[in-house]
């Protein structure tokens, strides 16, 4: 069994009952937890994690990593704020990303939660400015590929007239010097995955770029979610062989990074939410 229990600290509070989403612990003689089973444990932690009398170890995973909680030290205002300040940037200064800038992020990233707790997320950094040049260069040529057939008859009937000049927009810029695709960012981070399990690993994905996103806005890092990158990696091969991706391999999310160019005054405008309470 990898849920080991030291019936001498042992409380009998039963708090690892309650707290154990795979139901694999229950309540034995004298109202002493037990494990019943190891298939089906997916090693969360939160036995450990909530044991008021350190009586748990899982001897499956790293025991030093369960510290004491910490307060985060911010307020609802704070974060408020945070995410209010939040800009998309599409100005960056070529200046590279400091390796201890990215061992941050990746600390952060870490301990985001994960279906399952499945954890089988994968982040490349790309930040060689030549295979950042190489790869904008592909996505323009892969774009005007698209842009072309999207004009084909009978294709032009069903792709509706603005996203076909939304598209050759990005095309024509991109010719004239702008890069639209990359935004000139010195890191590209694609976050990838072999295992789909279902729909979840995308929303683990989700998770970890909005989680980067924030944590990188407070080391003074600005982001850009790359969906163009998202949808043409995973349907050219010629770019997929750019990164060093497989078959097997499906990008979900994709963000440049860089240190910001312009720094922005004012917080913008959004619409109220549309909320239904049941």
């Amino acid at each position: 069994m990898n849920i080991k229990i030291d019936y001498d600290l042992c409380t009998g509070c039963g708090l690892c009952i309650k707290v154990c989403g795979s139901r694999r612990i229950a309540e034995g003689a004298e109202g002493k937890p037990y494990k019943i089973i190891e298939a089906g444990c997916n090693d969360c932690g939160h036995c450990v994690a909530v044991c008021p009398a350190d009586a748990i170890v899982n001897t499956r995973v790293d025991m030093s990593e369960f510290r004491k909680m910490v307060s985060p030290g911010i307020s609802a205002d704070q974060f408020t704020n945070l995410v209010r300040n939040r800009r998309s940037i599409r100005n960056f200064k070529q200046e590279p990303l400091k390796k201890e800038h990215i061992d941050q992020i990746l600390n952060v990233v870490r301990y985001i939660p994960t279906g399952s707790n499945k954890q089988g997320l994968k982040f490349k950094f790309i930040t060689d400015p030549e295979l950042l040049g190489k790869i904008s260069d592909e996505m323009a040529s892969k774009m005007s590929r698209v842009c072309e057939i999207a004009n084909m008859f009978p294709v032009k009937y069903f792709v509706n007239r603005k996203s076909r000049t939304s598209l050759k927009r990005l095309v024509d810029l991109y010719d004239k010097g702008h890069d639209s695709f990359l935004r000139g960012a010195p890191c590209l981070l694609v976050i990838y995955a072999e295992d789909k399990y279902f729909r979840i690993t995308q929303w683990d994905a989700g998770i970890a770029s909005n989680t980067i996103d924030l944590s990188a806005q407070t080391i003074g890092i600005g982001t850009l979610m790359n969906g163009f990158f998202v949808i043409l990696s995973n349907r050219f091969r010629s770019i997929r062989k750019l990164i060093q991706l497989t078959k097997k391999q499906t990008v979900f999310t994709a963000v440049c990074l860089g240190y910001p160019d312009i720094k922005y005054r004012k917080t913008v405008s959004r619409r109220p939410l549309d909320v239904t309470y049941l």
